[in-house]
């Protein structure tokens, strides 16, 4: 499995704006880049969580701590 594949499929739920830009998902707050350490274990369990959601695995960890429920 390549190591960026979560980069590879985007949230097909997203919608654009006219301009083509991403409409912001969660009532405007925008989101920042941020930094965390995983082992091996966990990103891969991301990818699988992320990949039966048809998400990526940056919305995963964005909807577990909202609360969301995930399959």
């Amino acid at each position: 499995m390549n190591q960026y594949s979560g980069t590879q499929k985007k949230s097909p739920r997203r919608p654009h704006a006219e301009d083509g830009k991403f409409m912001p998902d969660y009532a405007g707050e925008t989101k920042r880049l941020r930094s965390m350490r995983l082992t091996d274990t966990a990103w891969e369990l991301l990818a699988e969580i992320a990949e039966k959601n048809h998400i990526t695995r940056t919305e995963v960890i964005e909807l577990f701590a909202r609360g969301e429920d995930l399959y």
